[in-house]
């Protein structure tokens, strides 16, 4: 333990109706065994914030360890606000921001806070992090925060021209991502966990609250960014995130807070002209793509309405040629997850296949070595 009791690490977690998943969560973390800065064993501090839940997911949260720090709001005050809270009533020299609907797999704090102790000029880390159990799928890095970005992937959904070049150029960002064994360097670390030091905090300041629901992440890490912080992801430290669990109870609040985040972000960051420039290639893109659908360079299979995860195979693939395997909720594949194999056939296990939301689905077989899709399918999930 760290002398006079000083607490190392404070991960704080948000909870929102999924209190199951943050039992789940809070057990990975007390198996967790690290070192502090003074390289002595570390002492862990866990805070959970519920969000007004409801009662029975209140009374779920009765089963956490009596050391768990727990905040109750009376209203659902966002993710950013409330994890605020948790940043105001911790402890601990390092903040780990952690979703509800993880499982933080052994020694990943002790990889990524390494990593901080070691590279002063790092100011946030985070974890590879994968689908399923199993970790078969793996996230692809969220897309950089920038408006050029933005736009282009706004521009592939309707100028033939513009998406296959975004799609192969993400290919390119992503892949490396996926395969490098070493920390990488990231425009921006996924808010499903992220570790960072009080001294950042204080220096770039906290979550903004009025993003009630995405993008908060988004707009810290280029705070973080412009302070002259690197952001890094370090693959040897691992997380299951059961993806997207509070937000998919109510999809069209969902959506209406997502565009909401949108907009402030574009706004705070790029201006007025940022705003208008993206609701003109928001709407110029959807006219586009209603009268004259984009030609695509291979054809889209259409596997219609399935209510069991589809199995994809390819004909006369080498056994020798790595494959990846993605799946997306657009044709460009931003963002995405991703599984490599040598057999050129894959099937979603049921249990990611559970987890997601009803919606349209885009999956693609993938030459690794050349970056050149062998097949594309699409479906509705219902």
């Amino acid at each position: 333990m760290s002398p006079s009791g000083q607490v190392d690490l404070s991960v704080i977690i948000v909870n929102y109706n999924v209190a199951s998943l943050v039992l789940q969560a809070v057990a990975s973390l007390e198996r967790q065994k690290f070192a502090g800065p003074n390289g002595r064993d570390g002492r862990l501090e866990i805070l959970v914030i519920d969000n007004a839940s409801s009662p029975e997911d209140v009374a779920c949260l009765k089963g956490l360890p009596p050391s768990v720090i727990l905040l109750r709001n009376e209203q659902n005050l966002g993710f950013a606000a409330a994890t605020n809270q948790g940043i105001e009533r911790s402890s601990g020299r390092y903040l780990c921001f952690l979703n509800p609907d993880t499982k933080v797999l052994d020694g990943a704090l002790e990889i990524l806070l390494q990593h901080l102790y070691q590279h002063p000029e790092v100011g946030a880390v985070g974890p590879r992090i994968w689908a399923d159990d199993e970790r078969t799928l793996c996230f692809s890095p969220l897309e950089p925060p920038t408006l050029s970005f933005m736009l282009a992937r706004l521009l592939g959904s309707g100028f033939p021209l513009v998406g296959p070049w975004h799609t192969r150029q993400w290919h390119r960002l992503v892949h490396g991502f996926w395969r490098s064994q070493m920390p990488v360097t990231v425009p921006m670390l996924s808010g499903a966990c992220i570790v960072t030091s009080r001294m950042v905090v204080g220096r770039v300041g906290r979550f903004d609250p009025c993003y009630f629901l995405f993008y908060e992440d988004a707009d810290w890490c280029r705070r973080v960014r412009r302070a002259g912080y690197r952001l890094v992801c370090v693959p040897g430290a691992e997380v299951i995130h059961y993806y997207h669990q509070s937000a998919r109870q109510d999809p069209l609040v969902t959506r209406h807070h997502a565009r909401g985040s949108r907009d402030r972000f574009v706004g705070i960051h790029y201006g007025r002209l940022g705003v208008m420039a993206y609701k003109a290639v928001e709407a110029i893109g959807g006219y586009m793509n209603r009268w004259w659908p984009p030609d695509t360079s291979q054809e889209i299979i259409d596997l219609g309405y399935r209510t069991e995860p589809p199995r994809l195979c390819v004909e006369g693939v080498a056994s020798a040629c790595e494959l990846m395997v993605q799946i997306g909720v657009n044709e460009c594949f931003i963002p995405s997850a991703a599984a490599f194999t040598r057999i050129a056939e894959f099937q979603i296990s049921k249990e990611v296949w559970g987890r997601m939301p009803p919606g349209r689905y885009y999956a693609a077989i993938i030459d690794a070595e050349a970056l050149r899709s062998l097949a594309i399918w699409s479906w509705v999930k219902g």
